[in-house]
């Protein structure tokens, strides 16, 4: 395996363990580079929602990480830790369970049925395999590693 790929899968996985700790899911991290910044921005939740004061408590716990984050990045970085907002991403197969009668947004990685992109509800999760509800009302069943990209959708109000 490439050392750089192993360096970023150990950070991921000592980030992910600091923010269980913190008493949290981790549902995304991403380390980028914007407008000539370092970012490692970091996405949280719980089932009681999340707040400023849960942002704030998880920055601090990856602060006292911060010997093993520093390396990564050549220089100053900038940590942003956030809630997933009302389009959560849907990054792995737990997530297409526990939000199973939700309305969501699907990108395949191929074609299926001559299309690649899908938006209606997750109607259950079978095995590895999701079954999804079209807006059409059109029941298709995929399996989770084809999925390339997938989001809640959220259509009410504020």
């Amino acid at each position: 395996m490439d050392p750089r790929r192993e360096r970023r899968l150990k950070l991921v996985k000592t980030l992910e363990e600091t923010i269980e700790k913190a008493g949290y899911e981790c549902v995304d991290i991403e380390l980028t580079h914007e407008e000539g910044r370092s970012i490692l921005r970091v996405i949280i939740d719980s089932t009681a929602g999340i707040g400023v004061g849960d942002c704030e408590k998880v920055s601090r716990a990856l602060s006292g990480i911060q010997e093993e984050i520093d390396p990564f990045f050549r220089g100053k970085h900038f940590l942003e830790v956030s809630s997933p907002g009302l389009e959560r991403p849907l990054r792995k197969l737990e997530d297409f369970r526990r939000f199973q009668g939700s309305k969501a947004r699907v990108q395949l990685k191929e074609n299926l049925n001559g299309q690649r992109n899908f938006k209606g509800q997750i109607h259950c999760v079978d095995g590895e395999k999701i079954v999804f509800l079209t807006e059409d009302e059109v029941s298709i069943v995929f399996p989770f590693e084809s999925v390339r990209k997938a989001n809640l959708v959220y259509e009410g109000e504020i």
